[in-house]
């Protein structure tokens, strides 16, 4: 599964990003580079969603190059074959899975839950546990959940049946290792690699077969939410996908103040100002470029790089050497928006 992962992201970058985007990509490093490439790349959906060792990622290109699914074209930087993008053809991502649309939430959506399985298991069998997670905010919301629940029975009865229907949508596999990774007052959960080892399964599979349930269930709950309002209830409250900097940074900008006055005001250099208001451009509809980018650059921009058939950023600069990178990626970032 890892291999297919990595071959899909070299295939995706089409020798325009190195191992190191793929890295970053991965493990889902929020800088600005990341998150537009993300999106520019379509490969949104497997942010943050292998967490693995850059060793073990340089491992893995080495085997697909040594096998003849990939070819190297610079330092770091690969190119997929024939017969890579022939295995990419036999390969398909679990379909619910969506990292950088849960990013902020999945993670705390399962705390919350697996911690409340826990608790309501031994209030029912009256047992005494050592709570699973550890996190005093997750521990004060399963509390307070509780306390808006008096009959457990009951309350343990409706979950179960929220879960089983949602559970039986998603194939065998994935269900059991779901359930498999829930702590009762029998059972520690166990983790992926325990899985991994128990069904002779690969950790990586194993890791996208649980993202797949988890966020299976934050889409579901979020279409039909009055047929699933116990899990509804566990979710966060929606939040912006900017990151929390580049938010600030778009607060000062409807307020009125030019790019100079937010650096100054904030105290970061006017690169990092300028790396949030591309992210801006990238994810909010209303966010209006014309301050920062002429029309008629970003015409040419966009030209330049339908032409080129590619979103390097270098390779459009050597034809426009009177835009700034700055501009380049803020065109970029606006024609991928309204192309989505």
């Amino acid at each position: 599964m890892l291999q297919h992962i990595v071959l899909f992201c070299i295939d995706r970058f089409r020798g325009e990003r190195s191992l190191a985007a793929i890295d970053h990509l991965l493990n889902g490093k929020k800088t600005a580079q990341t998150l537009q490439d993300s999106k520019w790349y379509d490969v949104s959906r497997l942010f943050g969603m292998v967490p693995i060792d850059r060793s073990r990622l340089f491992d893995v290109a080495r085997a697909l190059e040594a096998d003849g699914f990939i070819s190297q074209v610079d330092e770091h930087i690969y190119c997929t074959t024939e017969s890579g993008k022939e295995k990419l053809r036999r390969f398909i991502l679990p379909p619910y899975i969506d990292g950088w649309k849960y990013m902020n939430e999945s993670s705390l959506f399962w705390k919350r839950l697996s911690l409340l399985i826990q608790t309501i298991a031994n209030i029912i069998h009256r047992t005494s546990f050592e709570p699973i997670h550890r996190d005093e905010h997750i521990q004060s919301f399963v509390k307070r959940w509780l306390f808006q629940h008096t009959h457990i029975k009951t309350l343990a009865r409706s979950l179960y049946e929220e879960m089983y229907e949602l559970l039986s949508y998603v194939e065998e596999k994935d269900a059991n290792i779901f359930v498999w990774r829930l702590t009762s007052h029998e059972r520690i959960g166990w983790t992926n690699e325990q899985i991994a080892y128990a069904i002779n399964e690969e950790d990586v599979a194993v890791l996208l077969s649980f993202q797949n349930v988890l966020h299976f269930m934050l889409e579901m709950t979020e279409k039909e939410t009055e047929k699933f309002p116990l899990l509804y209830s566990l979710r966060e409250r929606k939040r912006s996908q900017l990151t929390s900097s580049a938010q600030k940074t778009w607060e000062l900008l409807k307020e009125g103040y030019s790019l100079e006055q937010i650096a100054q005001l904030r105290g970061l250099r006017k690169g990092t100002i300028e790396d949030h208001i591309v992210e801006i451009a990238t994810y909010i509809p209303t966010f209006v470029s014309t301050p920062f980018l002429e029309e008629n650059k970003r015409k040419r921009i966009i030209q330049q790089a339908r032409q080129l058939k590619t979103k390097k950023l270098r390779a459009i600069k050597e034809l426009l050497p009177d835009v700034s990178y700055f501009e380049i990626r803020l065109a970029l970032a606006r024609w991928e928006r309204e192309d989505a």
